[in-house]
């Protein structure tokens, strides 16, 4: 196991899993691995966001932004919070290429927004969202941004500085890795905010039946054993992704 072990193995698997979070930070350009989550996959990392920061942070009358383009990972957990919450979900819908209609956006952006969560890429149109504008938009009115890349780590070079947003997802079987892994990559400032969603094991500063503390980021929203060999596979698969020359990888598959 990571971390907790005294046995030599252990320091070799701890080095190898934190060098894997150091590559997910170069591959999506954060600067800090810290703000780099493990989980399960896309889905799972929404599921935190939507349960940790949504259930803590939405109440009745506060808007939710998706877009028709959503696969449903990214539109049933935040059914579930807006009917916890009294939350309302609004979709932005599609013009007639497929694109989504940014005047409709920008028209249903207010006070009340207070999340915008939408595909990088469309998993069924292939659709490229222009997410990085999206979410100056979002801002401006003062909106938490999540961004899901499940179908972009693959295709595009990913910036989550350049995008922006607070949150960015994906899974590691979407990028040639294991199943099973995933990322949400989160801004410190929120994360440190967000109360743990699972408990036991690596999120566990100190336990006593009087009370508990909780470790410090990455691991705080790391409950128990991590899929240890995901994550270093997933560091394998980005390895072999980024000696590729992505541009022309890009346009040939345009």
């Amino acid at each position: 196991n990571v971390h907790r072990a005294a046995h030599a193995l252990s320091g070799r698997a701890t080095r190898a899993f934190e060098a894997a979070r150091e590559t997910v930070a170069r591959l999506i350009n954060t600067p800090r691995s810290q703000e780099v989550i493990w989980t399960r996959g896309t889905t799972e990392a929404i599921n935190l966001v939507a349960q940790s920061w949504g259930m803590n942070e939405l109440k009745t009358g506060d808007e939710i932004i998706l877009s028709t383009l959503e696969h449903h990972a990214n539109i049933v957990p935040w059914q579930l919070v807006a009917q916890r919450t009294g939350a309302v979900i609004r979709v932005i819908p599609l013009d007639a290429r497929g694109d989504l209609d940014l005047a409709a956006y920008h028209a249903m952006l207010g006070p009340c927004t207070r999340l915008v969560s939408v595909a990088h890429v469309s998993n069924a149109l292939g659709t490229v969202n222009p997410v990085a504008r999206m979410v100056a938009a979002a801002k401006a009115v003062g909106a938490v941004t999540l961004v899901d890349g499940a179908q972009a780590v693959a295709h595009l070079e990913v910036d989550v500085q350049a995008i922006g947003c607070d949150f960015y997802a994906f899974s590691g079987h979407k990028l040639y890795g294991p199943t099973g892994i995933g990322v949400l990559w989160g801004r410190t400032e929120l994360l440190e905010r967000m109360p743990p969603w699972q408990a036991g094991g690596e999120m566990i500063d100190r336990v006593s039946f009087s009370g508990t503390t909780f470790n410090t980021l990455p691991f705080k929203f790391e409950a128990g054993t991590p899929h240890i060999a995901g994550a270093i596979g997933l560091a394998a698969a980005i390895d072999f992704v980024m000696t590729q020359d992505r541009q022309w990888l890009a346009s040939h598959e345009q």
